[in-house]
């Protein structure tokens, strides 16, 4: 399970995979299906849009043309397909199950996972430590950013503490469809980054941004992306990949990582405990071609995350737009156990905040 509070790990860590050969790459690539041994096809659970779209095109038909075997899908959001998973335990409905980090670390405290190694997955050994555990592996990250409006502000914000300055009174956004990442990181601005749970602190600040800065209350993605768009706000807290996005669109926006810290978000992938054997080579490989150059080119081209393995290379106009090697000293895996105790009271008690200074 990743360290989740230790600082300066992750840069340390990515750097010393950096340069690493890719021994294993290609892995069993064109010798797992097609009337041998293996099977005729496997089953993936996946989000659906956009991202399978992106998948497909990145990383599923490369698989399948590759090994001759034929790739199925269970579409859905993590919830519904994770309640799947431990309601059918015993026969998984996958064999290969792509969860946002949360969801791995939870899969691997309900005993979900088969356990991952270079054999089942060769390029493993390439993830930092940072990003995978015994029974996954992250396959995309992109960081909660502090984003700026690049119109208003002649450099990025260095710190947080923009939330509270004075000139931004009113074009402040705060996220309170799911409240969790702007308190992880007000947290962080309260204690120098050194203590992620302090929520009492967190909510000091958050109390102190609703009742003095008349913030933009945002209840959706998209509605972040057109508030952007329309230059209405100058500081929020959001993924560095959708302000990506949205700057190509045309939007004023940009993101930077505060001095203090700010955390990931993680997607990635594992193997479901209970799969037919003759699978899990498959599923395995499945996995490999996801850390693989080719499909993490194309993902970063069209949706701006990052692939874990250190040496995979980028065109440099996309590069300036992901989380740079710089960034890594002060980023740190979200506590997700800590967040999934907690998360309901905190969405209450920041609605009880709102609803008193409203």
């Amino acid at each position: 399970m990743p360290d989740d509070t230790s600082q300066g790990l992750l840069r340390r860590e990515y750097l010393k995979r950096a340069g690493a050969g890719a021994a294993g790459a290609a892995g069993l690539a064109g010798c797992l299906g097609g009337g041998g041994d293996g099977p005729n096809s496997i089953v993936v659970g996946i989000w659906g849009g956009s991202w399978q779209e992106t998948m497909i095109d990145a990383v599923c038909d490369r698989y399948e043309e590759d090994t001759g075997i034929s790739l199925e899908y269970v579409v859905g959001d993590n919830t519904d397909r994770f309640n799947r998973l431990i309601s059918q335990r015993d026969d998984p409905p996958v064999d290969v199950s792509q969860q946002d980090g949360g969801g791995l670390v939870r899969g691997e405290n309900e005993d979900l996972w088969l356990e991952l190694n270079e054999e089942i997955v060769p390029r493993i050994s390439e993830v930092p430590s940072q990003f995978k555990s015994d029974y996954w592996t992250l396959q995309i990250f992109a960081a909660s950013s502090l984003l700026y409006n690049t119109e208003t502000m002649d450099s990025a914000p260095e710190s947080w503490g923009a939330y509270l300055n004075p000139e931004y009174q009113g074009r402040v956004g705060l996220y309170t469809q799911d409240p969790t990442h702007d308190l992880l990181a007000f947290a962080l601005y309260q204690t120098d980054g050194e203590d992620p749970t302090a929520m009492d602190q967190a909510f000091d600040m958050y109390e102190e941004v609703v009742a003095e800065m008349d913030p933009v209350y945002i209840t959706s993605s998209d509605e972040y992306g057109n508030r952007w768009q329309n230059g209405e706000l100058d500081i929020s807290r959001y993924w560095s990949a959708r302000a990506a996005s949205w700057a190509d669109s045309g939007a004023p926006v940009s993101f930077s990582i505060p001095s203090a810290g700010a955390f990931t978000t993680n997607f990635g992938n594992a193997i479901p405990r209970n799969i037919p054997e003759e699978k899990v080579d498959a599923a395995g490989e499945f996995i490999n071609y996801t850390l693989q150059q080719e499909g993490a080119q194309v993902i970063a081209e069209q949706m701006y995350y990052t692939n874990p393995i250190p040496d995979i290379e980028y065109p440099e106009d996309v590069q300036d737009k992901l989380i740079q090697q710089e960034d890594l000293e002060l980023l740190q895996v979200p506590p997700f156990d800590f967040i999934a105790e907690n998360r309901s009271d905190w969405q209450q008690r920041v609605q009880e905040i709102i609803d008193e200074h409203s």
